[in-house]
């Protein structure tokens, strides 16, 4: 009797775990709800245009990318061409020292091209500034707020011209303030990019379709677009998660957004784990510190969605609650060996019920992303699938230390801004930040 109660107790403790650490990468139990809808969120916007727009313009953070960035400079000018809509690329250097600036020098005269060269001692002080100081130069061309759109694209991110267009029908055919794209990873070669894709494409994606229920899809880094109204209205601050904080301060000034659930922003996924821990404590700082910051205006702030209050609070809440659920997962760890060694065969089924549950959970939630981004004319990739399904039940543990670095961060006062780095998919083998 003594062993079937531990036994019981450990199921439950473990299967709370389980959806703890499943939140704390973002896609939580909610999901599986949302993964049961229709294929498509066609309802948030309507079939034919209801508002127009005059100028597009496109802002790319630059920051020591100087084996990426004439090809992106090059293909975004190529895909806005097409666009029934006057647009400008901004392109922002912010003071880089890798040759990066001599390049755009050379690129500057080009059609459609703005370039924006920060110095010290304003430069390198976050992407948040550095985007503010391209609104601040959109700001002096007296542009109407309602009628100009502000997007915002990773130097890393290379969008066709399909793309650029569903977005730009996204804010004809809405009354939206903000239009979020969803990500889709362009170098699954690895087990930590394919899983990194699993993030992106499924648990993140799933959370966009959610909020956009609840009342307002969020600004999520790459593939954000917004009005200058809103842009102006609410300008980026100095959070090291300044999507989210823009997305908060937007709800308390009663901006909202929609998410594109058939468009995904190519992105570059980072190939190394100590570059995917410094971008997710970065992430995860930043949640933090937008908790601390806003959480009980959030709270009180009464034109918030209830729903959507709630599932943002959750949202910046969950790191905390992963790292108290980490130390029960190891203290479980422990008792399930003591539990092999005394009675092996229900351990052996405690441990296959885990094992079914997150595998389930992971492959309802990939078969219903799958379903809603892919196209008619794509394949369903079932092997990539699968191993997204059974790769998370590693991946989960991979990011386990990632709150609490965060929080001895936060703590320490460490709140300088960490880039992200990639390594250069092409003819160059060294790493470079974004």
């Amino acid at each position: 009797m003594y062993i079937k109660g531990v036994n019981f107790i450990f199921i439950t403790i473990y299967l709370l775990l389980w959806i703890s650490l499943l939140d704390a990468m973002g896609f939580g139990i909610w999901n599986l709800f949302t993964a049961l809808r229709d294929k498509h969120d066609i309802q948030h916007y309507t079939n034919d245009p209801i508002r127009s727009f005059d100028h597009l313009f496109i802002f790319v953070p630059a920051l020591n990318e100087v084996n990426t960035i004439v090809k992106t400079v090059n293909v975004l000018l190529d895909s806005l061409n097409s666009l029934p809509i006057k647009t400008t690329l901004v392109v922002i250097d912010d003071a880089s020292n890798d040759g990066t600036t001599q390049k755009l020098k050379l690129l500057s005269n080009l059609s459609g091209l703005k370039v924006i060269f920060r110095q010290f001692p304003n430069a390198q002080q976050g992407k948040g500034m550095a985007l503010n100081s391209a609104l601040e130069w959109v700001e002096t061309r007296s542009m109407a707020p309602q009628r100009t759109i502000i997007g915002v694209i990773d130097s890393d991110s290379q969008p066709n011209s399909q793309i650029m267009a569903q977005i730009y029908k996204g804010f004809t055919n809405s009354n939206y303030d903000l239009i979020q794209t969803g990500i889709g990873i362009s170098n699954q070669t690895s087990f930590l990019t394919l899983m990194q894709a699993f993030e992106f494409q499924v648990s993140n994606y799933l959370e966009q379709v959610l909020k956009m229920d609840f009342g307002s899809a969020m600004a999520s880094g790459n593939g954000q677009f917004m009005t200058l109204e809103m842009a102006s209205a609410v300008r980026w601050h100095s959070s090291l998660l300044d999507d989210l904080e823009f997305s908060i301060n937007g709800f308390f000034k009663g901006f909202y957004g929609g998410f594109l659930p058939n468009v995904l922003m190519p992105q570059e996924a980072v190939t190394t784990y100590k570059a995917l821990v410094k971008q997710r404590t970065r992430w995860c700082q930043g949640g933090m510190q937008c908790l601390f910051s806003y959480g009980k205006r959030i709270f009180i702030n009464h034109h918030i969605p209830s729903r959507l209050k709630a599932n943002l609070l959750l949202f910046m809440l969950i790191p905390f609650g992963s790292m108290i659920f980490s130390i029960g997962a190891f203290e479980s760890i422990i008792t399930m060996y003591f539990l092999l060694i005394h009675n092996y065969s229900e351990t052996i089924g405690i441990i296959a019920i885990i094992f079914i549950f997150g595998v389930v959970t992971s492959a309802i939630m990939t078969i219903a992303a799958f379903r809603m981004h892919l196209t008619d004319h794509q394949k369903f990739n079932f092997m990539n699938s699968l191993k997204m399904s059974l790769g998370n039940l590693l991946y989960i543990w991979c990011l386990v230390p990632i709150p609490f670095i965060s929080l001895w961060r936060l703590l320490t006062g460490q709140n300088n801004w960490v880039k992200t780095a990639h390594t250069v998919s092409h003819d160059h083998s060294e790493e470079v930040s974004k």
